[in-house]
Parts: structure tokens; sequence; C-alpha cells
């Protein structure tokens, strides 16, 4: 083993990770060819796998004759006693779902354009809104996304080529989960009409539709409910997003790109997993790196 030890330094100081990688698996296997190994008879029983678990090389969508619509859900669905594949979705939160496109022998149909619908009071938001392609990957996936509404079952439908698959999107209130909700009343944006912008990406920059009601009031000074998703270290933030429920993850804003306002507060404001007011100068983006919404010299506000 001195000479793999010397040799496995030498490549790391040269700088070649792999090269080094490659140096001590060519030493290990020169060493375990004096060692025995499986007899043929034991191949025989329990052989080496073989190429079953690569992905099959994908089909385009005009050459593919048959398929299979499989539902796929970002934090997983499940089946009910009905069959019916199921997704649990906060109320005014929003879930990344997707649909995989196969053959029946299991090969992705590439370049497919599924059609979708959805039935109820959550919203649709189809592959042009949150995804660079809104056709069907290599994979045969595409993904799309509800932002929940009203809490109850709602359902989507997805279809392509005489096929069709649903998800029942089952909204649970805030208030049925125990959680406080955001104030409402006069003087303040509601969360329902700023999760009616149409967002989509082009080229990493997010241009959005905003709804009349909300884009008349860019530039007044508004009050905002929400929960503090901090953007920094430390226990006051000058900069963080306000979004519309409790977040549980730093990789997934609730209620999606129209479901948080960006937030600047020179002033910094102490973090809070509590609901709070904020007052300050809103701005709705129509194009933006970041963010459809932003409040301005924003600060604690009376409730």
């Amino acid at each position: 083993m001195k000479k793999l030890n010397a040799e496995w330094k030498a490549a790391v100081l040269a700088g070649t990770v792999a090269a080094a990688l490659l140096t001590a698996a060519s030493a290990e296997a020169e060493e375990a060819e004096e060692a025995p190994g499986l007899t043929a008879e034991e191949l025989a029983v329990d052989p080496p796998a073989d190429d079953f678990d690569l992905p099959k090389e994908p089909i385009s969508a005009a050459e593919a004759e048959d398929i299979v619509i499989k539902p796929l859900a970002e934090n997983g669905g499940y089946f009910d006693e009905q069959g019916r594949y199921v997704v649990d979705l906060m109320q005014q939160d929003s879930m990344y779902l997707a649909i995989q496109i196969e053959t029946p022998d299991g090969r992705p149909v590439e370049d497919a354009e599924p059609e979708f619908s959805i039935e109820g009071t959550s919203r649709l938001l189809r592959p042009e809104e949150i995804a660079m392609l809104p056709t069907t990957d290599e994979y045969g996936i595409v993904d799309f996304a509800v932002a929940g509404g009203d809490m109850g079952v709602d359902r989507v439908e997805v279809t392509y080529a005489g096929e069709s698959t649903e998800i029942l999107v089952n909204v649970i209130s805030l208030e049925a989960l125990s959680y406080a909700t955001p104030l409402t009343g006069e003087g303040f944006l509601a969360w329902s009409d700023l999760m009616q912008a149409q967002v989509r990406y082009e080229d990493m920059t997010l241009f959005a539709e905003i709804p009349p009601a909300v884009s008349e009031r860019s530039g007044d000074t508004v009050k905002l409910s929400g929960f503090m998703m901090p953007l920094e270290a430390g226990l006051k933030q000058e900069w963080f997003l306000l979004t519309t429920h409790p977040p549980g993850c730093f990789f997934h804003v609730p209620g999606g790109p129209s479901g948080a306002v960006e937030v600047f507060a020179a002033e910094g404001i102490e973090v809070s997993w509590n609901p709070i007011v904020l007052e300050g100068r809103f701005e709705a983006l129509e194009e933006s790196d970041s963010a459809v919404y932003q409040l301005h010299d924003a600060r604690l506000a009376e409730q």
C-alpha cells in the first residue's frame, strides 16, 4: 500500500483528482486479481446486473403510437382507496407537479405537449409559467404546478394522444392545521389578488402579467400581512421574503413566484415565526430577475 499512497498523493498534488481515483482503482484491481472471486456456479445462481437499470432511449412524440401517462409530485403523492392519485397542498401554497409520458414498454416520449385543465378554486400553473421547456424532456417528463385555493378537493386532468390521467389536490387551510393566519381587511393587499399574476420565464428572466387590481396599487404605500422567510443571517432582517404561510423549506417559496413579496427594510425587522404586518411602498414588476412584487422602505405596522 506504500506504493499506492505515494501515487495517490502525487496525483492529488498534481491537481488531478480524477487521475487519483483511477490510480487507486487500478492498484486495487491489481491486488484483487490474486484474490479468489466468485465461481462460475455462484455467478449462475446470482448473475451480475445487466443494463436493465439503464434509462431507455427516448422516442419522439411524432413516432410514439401507444403511450402511458404517469403523475409525479414534488413532495410525494399517494393513491387513495379508490386508486386515485392524491397530493396534499396547503391553502395559498404552491406545489410542483409533473407527468411522465412513456410507451407501454417504458421508452420516454420526448417533445410531447400535453393539455392541462383544473376543476376547483386552485390555480393551475402550466409548464410555460414555471419551466424553460413546455414539452416533455428526454425522460418523458414535463413540470407544472398548482397554487392552492379554498379548502377542498380540486381535480387536475392531463391529456395527450387520447390518454389522460388525473391528480386530486387536497387543499388544507391554515386553520385546519392550527396555524395563525395573516391579517386581512381595509388597506391590506390580499394574497388572493397577488397570486392571480400570470408568470412565465424566458432566458432566466421572469415576466408577469399583473392583474389590474394589483398593478394599480404599484407605487402606493400599502399594508401586507404574511410570514417572514429570512434571506440573511442575524436576528434582524433588512432583506427577506414575505410569504403566504410559514416556510417549510428554503428551496421552496410558499405560493410560488406570485405568492411572495421581496421586502427591503433599511432598519431591519426582527425575525418572527408568527404573521407580521408590514407597511411600505409597493412595486409590481412585469419583468424581473428575482421577484414579481417588492416592498420598499418596509416597517412594522399596527395590526
